[in-house]
């Protein structure tokens, strides 16, 4: 029997199962039950606290361009659901997933799953029928209790970056946080880090001893002139301004290698090299508009905002930022660093979770004006500043988006 009669209706369904995570291990049982359906391809498994979706899109592109089909599994969505699967950097087909909600619905209803645990089994089941060569996997939250975690045996695990998010659920200290990310790291495989501190380098060190794991570091890549970095004698340029881009891209030319070094690719860089000219991650340092010069960035934690903030600094623009976050994360933090860089700072509202309201900066001693409404906010600093730039949860920048692109 037809559950959805449209996506929408499908799609609707599907982000109201946005519950908190199930107990891991029962969903680690029932896919073993289904029969491990992620066994029918390689896996690659990338965490990180920043960083992570923009690794997933080089390392992609990178092996699309060597020639493989790639699948990729990354959230949180930016205009639609459906961008969360991916083959070839194409969504999945809306008929796809209304087929596979349908026929699914009684087996996810009866099992309790929740939408993060739904999206992986419709995963697995698409990249089968397109027969990926390589699924890059992108962990929600943490690591060791994600519903991405039930894969068994990656080719790659991958740790971008270690940072403070979420610490009502991961920890609060950078060592706890970096524990909870070492558990995607499996038995016999390998472990690659981005630039950790070395404190955390151990910790992953120590984890990957344990698991009998190769554990491999990014290299050096000093950055030679705008854009531009030097990677194992190679230079590489990239399709963006955004400065913090240049390590989550080494991070994927490391696997990349080491990839190559196992045999499961042959490693070309003159086609790797056109392929990062042309990599854009959207969401990420996006430029939407030239004209004020509008950007949109998903930064969303206090690391974020730094590594944002190195990337605007040298715009020769008066400058208005646009801010909203959920109201668990360190905004004050994130709103005193940025009102350094900024010549006006507007914070505003949006529907997803539970962002911050007005009474949220009644103690808070920070001259900041509030619009309610995004996009009277926007008009108001688009009016006023040559560069306006729209930043905090990745919730409200997938809002802002859909409600720019209908607006302009």
């Amino acid at each position: 029997m037809v559950k959805f009669k449209d996506i929408d209706e499908a799609l609707e369904w599907i982000m109201s199962q946005r519950r908190g995570t199930n107990e891991f291990s029962r969903f680690r049982r029932l896919n073993e039950a289904i029969g491990q359906p992620d066994h029918n391809f390689k896996v690659i498994h990338v965490a990180g606290t920043n960083g992570k979706g923009s690794t997933v899109t080089y390392l992609r592109d990178g092996l699309l361009a060597l020639g493989y089909t790639v699948g990729t599994l990354q959230s949180p969505h930016y205009r639609t659901h459906l961008d969360r699967i991916r083959v070839n950097g194409e969504n999945i087909e809306s008929d796809r997933f209304l087929a596979y909600i349908n026929e699914g619905y009684d087996f996810f209803v009866a099992n309790d799953l929740n939408m993060f645990e739904i999206d992986y089994l419709i995963m697995c089941r698409y990249f089968i029928e397109k027969k990926v060569d390589f699924a890059i996997v992108e962990v929600g939250m943490g690591g060791r209790l994600d519903a991405t975690n039930v894969v068994k045996q990656p080719l790659l695990s991958i740790i971008v970056t270690i940072g403070y998010d979420h610490m009502e659920v991961l920890g609060d200290t950078l060592g706890k946080i970096c524990l909870e990310k070492c558990g995607i790291i499996k038995d016999d495989s390998a472990v690659l880090v981005g630039d950790l501190d070395q404190d955390l380098k151990d910790i992953v060190k120590d984890t990957a001893q344990k698991r009998h794991s190769e554990y491999l570091e990014v290299k050096k890549h000093p950055s030679i002139k705008e854009r531009c970095f030097l990677y194992r004698d190679h230079e590489y340029e990239l399709g963006t301004y955004a400065k913090y881009q240049i390590h989550n891209a080494a991070v994927a030319l490391e696997a990349l290698y080491y990839l190559d070094k196992k045999g499961w690719i042959k490693m070309d860089e003159a086609k790797v090299k056109e392929a990062f000219k042309k990599t854009k991650w959207q969401g990420r340092f996006e430029v939407i508009k030239k004209e004020p010069l509008v950007i949109i960035d998903g930064a969303h934690n206090v690391d974020g905002i730094k590594a944002l903030i190195e990337s605007i600094k040298d715009i020769p623009l008066t400058k208005g930022i646009l801010f909203s976050a959920i109201k668990s994360k360190e905004y004050d933090k994130m709103l005193r660093l940025l009102k350094k860089e900024c010549d006006e700072i507007v914070l505003t509202k949006f529907q997803a979770f539970k962002g911050l309201m007005d009474t949220d900066f009644e103690s808070k001693e920070l001259d900041i004006k509030i619009i309610a409404d995004m996009m009277e906010a926007y008009r108001y600093l688009k009016d006023k500043y040559g560069c306006v730039i729209v930043c905090g949860s990745l919730y409200f920048i997938s809002e802002f988006i859909e409600r720019f692109d209908a607006d302009e």
